[in-house]
C-alpha cells in the first residue's frame, strides 16, 4: 500500500511546491489541507486520520484523539521547533516519531527580536505617523548600545538573539536551567538568577517552551519584579506570560511596553492588550518569511519521507 501524508498544516505549500516535490519523488501520496490555507480544529482533521501514514502539521492540535483515530501513523512532522501542540509523549508512547525543523527557525525570530527593540528604542513608527499627518515631531528615543538585554532561555533562538545584540553592544544576562558557557564565552553573556534578570533588564526576552513549569512563568509577581520602564517580548508561547497582567502593568505605567508575537489560543482576536498603545502586537510572525516558510516545508517532507521510506 502507497504510505499516505496527511497535510494538516495550513502553511505547507504556501510559496512554493519543493515540499510537496519532496514527498511525491519519495512516491508518497498526499493528502492536502481539505480547507486549504485554513487553520484546522480537531473536528476538522479527525475524518482524514485513518488515512494518515505521516501527518505535516503547523500549530493545530495533533493530541490522543487524533493519534488514536491514526491507526496508520508513523510521523508527526512539526513545520517549527515547538511541540507544544502535540501530544508527543503520548505519540512515542506509540511508537511514533515526533519530527521538528530544528536550524530553520531561528535567525528570522531573532531578527523580529531585534526589530522589536530597535522600535521601542527609536520610536519610528510613531515619529513616521506624525510627519504622515503632516507635524514635524521628534520623540526622544534611545540607543541601544549599553542597555541590558535580559533573556530568558538560552537554546538555539536565543543564541541567534544574543549574537544580534552583542552586535550592537548590549549587555546580556541570561537566565536558563543550566549555564551556558559558550554564549558567555562568545557574547560576553552573563548569567543570572530570574528575579535579578528581571529587576536589571531594560528589555527581556523570552525563549523558553510552553510546559506546566513555564505556565504563566511572567505573572503579576514576575511583572512587578521588572524594571520599572523596562519592555517585555515574547516570541515563545502565549501562555508563559499572563497578557491580563501584562496589560495590566502597562495600563498603570510599570512597563515601557511590550512586543508579543505568540498567545495564549491562536488564532487570536481578542488579546486583553488589543488597543494599547505601548504594546506591539503581531500575528505570530516570528518565522513567516517566504524564504522559512520554502526550508519549512522542504524539511518537514524530507523528515516524513525518510521515515516513510520502504514501508509501502
Amino acid at each position: 500500500m502507497q504510505p499516505t501524508v496527511l497535510i494538516t498544516s495550513e502553511n505547507f505549500g504556501r510559496f512554493s511546491r519543493e515540499g510537496r516535490h519532496v514527498l511525491e519523488t519519495a512516491g508518497l501520496r498526499v493528502i492536502d489541507n481539505p480547507y486549504g490555507h485554513t487553520f484546522l480544529h480537531r473536528e476538522q482533521i479527525l475524518p482524514f486520520a485513518g488515512e494518515a501514514d505521516g501527518i505535516i502539521c503547523d500549530m493545530e492540535k495533533i493530541d490522543r484523539e487524533v493519534i488514536d483515530a491514526a491507526p496508520r501513523l508513523k510521523i508527526i512532522a512539526r513545520r517549527g521547533v515547538g511541540i507544544d501542540s502535540v501530544d508527543w509523549r503520548y505519540a512515542q508512547s506509540r511508537g511514533i516519531e515526533v519530527a521538528r525543523t530544528t536550524g530553520v527557525v531561528e535567525k528570522p525570530v531573532a531578527e523580529l527580536v531585534m526589530g522589536y527593540i530597535l522600535e521601542f528604542s527609536r520610536n519610528i513608527a510613531a515619529m513616521s505617523a506624525a510627519m504622515h499627518a503632516g507635524r514635524w515631531e521628534r520623540i526622544p528615543s534611545s540607543s541601544v548600545e549599553g542597555r541590558v538585554l535580559g533573556i530568558v532561555g538560552m537554546g538555539n533562538i536565543a543564541w541567534e538573539v544574543a549574537r544580534r545584540a552583542a552586535a550592537f553592544d548590549m549587555r546580556i544576562l541570561y537566565y536558563s536551567h543550566r549555564r551556558n558557557e559558550r554564549a558567555e564565552a562568545a557574547f560576553g553573556a552573563q548569567y543570572a538568577p530570574l528575579e535579578t534578570l528581571l529587576q536589571e533588564a531594560d528589555f527581556v526576552s523570552l525563549h523558553v517552551p510552553l510546559t506546566e513549569e513555564t505556565r504563566h512563568m511572567l505573572d503579576a509577581r514576575a511583572i512587578a519584579r521588572m524594571k520599572a520602564g523596562a519592555y517585555l517580548i515574547n516570541t515563545a508561547r502565549g501562555a508563559v506570560v499572563d497578557e491580563q497582567a501584562l496589560a495590566d502593568a502597562l495600563r498603570a505605567g510599570k512597563l515601557g511596553g511590550a512586543a508579543v508575537d505568540v498567545f495564549d489560543g491562536e488564532p487570536c482576536v481578542d488579546s486583553p492588550l488589543r488597543g494599547m498603545e505601548r504594546a506591539i502586537l503581531t500575528p505570530h510572525i516570528g518565522t513567516y518569511t517566504q524564504e522559512v516558510y520554502i526550508r519549512m516545508d522542504v524539511e518537514a517532507a524530507r523528515n516524513v519521507a525518510r521515515c516513510l521510506a520502504g514501508r509501502s
